[in-house]
């Protein structure tokens, strides 16, 4: 954990703009007391104020409950003793959301203690990350030479401008909250000088719209990669694919490659949002990403691979999805054939390996005879034509419910190979699939032996009235759905196959 920065110590003491120390306790919001400081006739408009800071510090506090600031405090004339006294009255930098185990979404196969001590070293990363942001922001004079270019020049825009100061921290938090194992955006000085010249440079008449078109936060981090990107000598392009050298092929630059790994990833992928994940991606193999300027000309990190062993271990879109994004799929095959890369294969717990991840992706952009592909079937939930697509038999009734063949939630991908990719990594939620089922003329298969293609239904089909064949489910599901499963069967129990293999 940083403990100081060039001698300066981060304590985890608490500053007002003052410079009084503050305990956790000793502080507290705006409250009812304060509320005779507080008129009600609103923000002034965005041209009127004096800083473009001033105008973003007073649309925080609107859409903030916590700060408790509202009305004429939020006004040009008075957005800077708003300022004050927040400053004057608690930590403005000491408040943030720490990551709690039970608000995020885990795998299910991710033990507890493991879960737990993850986010443990996640809230320790935020911490840490975040003491070296309020350490500079309280102290930046005190904190580099004097004869540092980019010090100078924030040192004179940070002095005494609480509203940029509150800018800052509200963006670097922005991102973190306790359903995320997200960190801060490291700190670099060059990075945030470009950032807040950038929005000086905003005309008063634009604010309105300039700052609805870009955050703080994505201008600095873009501000981060494009200067990286420039050392590069590839910042004049349009999109790129850069090459980040494992620690295995280049140990003396490791802890660079590491830091080039977390500033180009995507906020989604681990190597950006979690601990020591950068690190371990670049263990073993290089790690390739593409960027693309979007509609402001920012970069957008829009695929990640990760290679293991000498091949490409898994491949990711901005969704983390282990989907390919299906505009994208033409230019990672071209990448990859171009560099004579060789893909892995398999499907696991934690996703497909790349070269079923490129399968999935070929899948979802078929086309029926209508020209709608799979992934619009999906996306819109048409039952009928995600079955066919499946190669399921599927035939709408005069009721307008299904009746469909034996239903297994898992597609046979390649006969040959015998790949067999799980619904879900489509994206399809069995739920929603099998909503409309009247009819299962086949088997319906609930379990299988590989835990992976078990069916992740979470409510038994409710307009499901027969299944012609057996039903084969584990003993957890037929704990849960005995009922409804006897009564599809006619209460046939011979039709019912209770089997746990493991």
């Amino acid at each position: 954990m940083v403990l100081q920065i060039n001698g300066i110590p981060v304590k985890p003491n608490y500053y007002s703009a003052s410079g009084k120390s503050y305990s956790p306790a000793s502080f507290s919001y705006l409250n009812k007391n304060n509320a005779d400081t507080v008129c009600f006739s609103g923000k002034s408009n965005p041209s009127e104020y004096l800083t473009v800071f001033d105008y973003m510090a007073a649309n925080i506090l609107e859409n903030s409950a916590k700060h408790g600031v509202k009305g004429d405090g939020l006004s040009k004339k008075n957005i800077s003793k708003t300022m004050k006294e927040l400053f004057d009255r608690y930590d403005v930098f000491g408040d943030f959301k720490k990551s709690l185990v039970s608000k995020i979404k885990w795998k299910s196969y991710i033990p507890q203690d493991i879960r737990e001590f993850s986010i443990g070293k996640i809230n320790d990363a935020r911490v840490e990350r975040l003491n070296v942001w309020k350490t500079y922001l309280n102290n930046a004079e005190k904190i580099n030479p004097a004869d540092d270019k980019y010090n100078q020049e924030l040192v004179k825009k940070l002095k005494n401008n609480k509203s940029l100061k509150f800018v800052i921290w509200h963006a670097i938090t922005s991102e973190i909250n306790e359903a995320n194992r997200h960190i801060p955006v490291p700190f670099d000085e060059k990075a945030l000088l470009q950032t807040i010249q950038k929005f000086e440079r905003i005309l008063p008449i634009d604010r309105r719209t300039s700052c609805s078109k870009m955050t703080f936060l994505e201008t600095y981090t873009h501000r981060l990669r494009d200067n990286l990107l420039t050392e590069m000598g590839l910042s004049n392009n349009n999109a790129v694919w850069v090459r980040i050298p494992s620690i295995k092929h280049d140990r003396a630059n490791s802890l660079d490659n590491i830091s080039h790994l977390e500033i180009l990833s995507n906020s989604n992928w681990c190597t950006r949002s979690s601990v020591d994940k950068a690190r371990a991606a670049l263990e073993d193999g290089d790690f390739y990403i593409y960027l693309k300027r979007n509609s402001v000309q920012e970069w957008e990190p829009l695929i990640g691979m990760a290679c293991s062993k000498g091949k490409i271990d898994q491949i990711q879109g901005p969704l983390n999805n282990n989907i390919v994004p299906l505009n994208l799929l033409d230019e990672v095959k071209t990448f990859i054939s171009q560099k004579g890369l060789k893909c892995a294969s398999g499907v696991y717990d934690e996703g497909p390996k790349a070269q079923q991840a490129i399968k999935i992706s070929e899948k979802l952009s078929e086309k029926s005879e209508n020209k709608k592909t799979f992934n619009n079937a999906i996306n819109e939930k048409i039952s009928e034509q995600i079955f066919k697509f499946l190669g399921v038999k599927a035939e709408v009734l005069d009721d307008g419910l299904l009746k469909i063949g034996s239903y297994k939630p898992y597609y046979l991908m390649d006969k040959d190979a015998g790949s067999v990719v799980p619904y879900s990594m489509f994206g399809i939620d069995e739920n929603a699939l099998l909503k409309n089922v009247k009819i299962i003329d086949g088997n319906l298969y609930l379990t299988n032996k590989n835990s992976l293609l078990k069916s992740r239904i979470t409510k038994f089909p409710p307009n499901l009235e027969s299944v012609t064949g057996r039903v084969i489910c584990s003993t957890e599901q037929y704990e849960k759905f005995g009922s409804e499963i006897e009564k599809v069967v006619g209460g046939n129990k011979s039709k019912i196959i209770i089997s746990d293999n493991k």
